[in-house]
């Protein structure tokens, strides 16, 4: 029998998996129904906007990786001299 916390989290993956394709479905109906109606301009803004926020979103990880690495440094270090005195 599975744990209790594994099928909580066999729930939440497939609850993601789920809102990740009705996501994913109602944004190509959205986008089909746009470029039916002459909305090029629209979609291509919307799309740009999209790799903007990639963009923005991967240098913000970046940035928070970076700061684990030096806080996690950090913490190491105070602790060899806490060790050491």
């Amino acid at each position: 029998m599975a744990e209790r916390g594994e099928r909580t989290s066999e729930f939440w993956r497939g609850g993601r998996r789920g809102a990740g394709w009705a996501l994913g479905f109602v944004s190509v109906v959205g986008l089909g129904s746009i470029l039916s109606r002459g909305g090029e301009s629209t979609a291509k803004a919307a799309m740009k906007a999209g790799l903007r926020g990639r963009r923005v979103g991967a240098e913000v990880i970046e940035r928070v990786q970076d700061l684990y690495a030096e806080a996690e440094s950090e913490y190491a270090a105070e602790a060899l001299t806490r060790e050491e005195a």
